[in-house]
């Protein structure tokens, strides 16, 4: 390995014949960007599937809210309706029917 008068840095010395290298270099470059592409579809079906979730809750949040609300009316109505209406009559006001005798 030889240092060139204006760099610090070494340059590997490969032993190897340019052709090997180039072979090697090139399925290593391959294999990388296989992964990377595979990762990347990965990332883009996960991030479509956290979209349609976030859908799904939001739909889901908002007919909870609605039916929430339609419930608080249905009971303010329903107590309004038993303020207004008068008292049942109790079991003990009203008179026992008897049988008259013939």
């Amino acid at each position: 390995m030889k240092r060139s008068e204006g760099s610090d840095q070494e340059t590997p010395g490969y032993r190897s014949p340019w052709r090997v290298l180039a072979r090697a270099f090139e399925k290593s470059r391959d294999l990388w960007k296989e992964k990377s592409k595979t990762l990347q579809e990965r990332i883009k079906a996960l991030r479509t599937e956290v979209r349609d979730l976030r859908r799904s809750r939001d739909r889901w949040r908002a007919k909870a809210e609605a039916l929430e609300q339609e419930t608080e009316e249905l009971r303010s109505q329903l107590q309004r309706q038993a303020e207004q209406s008068p008292p049942a009559p109790s079991q003990r006001s009203r008179p026992i029917l008897t049988q008259l005798s013939s």
